[in-house]
């Protein structure tokens, strides 16, 4: 299973984002430890938020579950630092996402799949208006039809989304994501 979460930087998060009843909030005492060792921790504190998004969609997604989000429950533990990019895991129940996020001064891109080895597809865009476009366009060429053929997203009662071909629900997967100037979606090469 897969999500994605990106966050337009330009867009300030909470102005009390460094209170102790905001941070207790959202973050565990091993994420706040991050966050006050952090040489950025604004970054921190956004690059987390976007790795609990992107788990809630996956999580949400694997597990038909109703819009609940509790981000305490999300447990993010940073693993690698290196140019740019962040490498992770987040625990959800016992659960856990390998998680990956791409840091720009103009967004951050998180992304997390359930299985470690598994290949995925990302595409960014600034100022998309068009981003479930963009999607279908991309999948009608994975699936070799051509854009004339009619593709939808539709969503589920959990506000989940789903593919479907000639009012006909797919199997394939994706995860969509818009924040401030940016969009982003992530599929899996091959389906999960």
């Amino acid at each position: 299973m897969i999500g994605n979460d990106i966050i337009d930087r330009q867009i300030p998060i909470s102005k009390n984002w460094n209170t102790p009843r905001y941070l207790n909030k959202i973050y565990t005492s091993l994420e706040q430890q991050h966050i006050s060792a952090s040489v950025d921790p604004e970054l921190m504190v956004q690059i987390l938020w976007s790795l609990k998004e992107a788990a809630y969609k996956a999580h949400q997604r694997r597990f038909n579950l109703k819009r609940s989000y509790n981000p305490i429950q999300f447990n993010c533990q940073i693993i690698t630092e290196e140019n740019g990019s962040i490498g992770g895991e987040i625990n959800i129940d016992d659960v856990i996402y390998f998680s990956h996020s791409k840091i720009t001064p103009q967004f951050i891109h998180s992304s997390v799949i359930s299985e470690e080895k598994l290949k995925t597809s990302a595409k960014i865009f600034q100022k998309s208006l068009t981003l479930k476009q963009d999607l279908i366009a991309t999948l009608s060429s994975l699936y070799k039809k051509p854009q004339s053929s009619r593709f939808s997203i539709k969503k589920n009662k959990q506000f989940i989304p789903f593919l479907f071909l000639n009012g006909i629900k797919q199997d394939q997967v994706f995860s969509l994501s818009h924040h401030g100037n940016f969009s982003a979606f992530i599929l899996p090469l091959t389906n999960s």
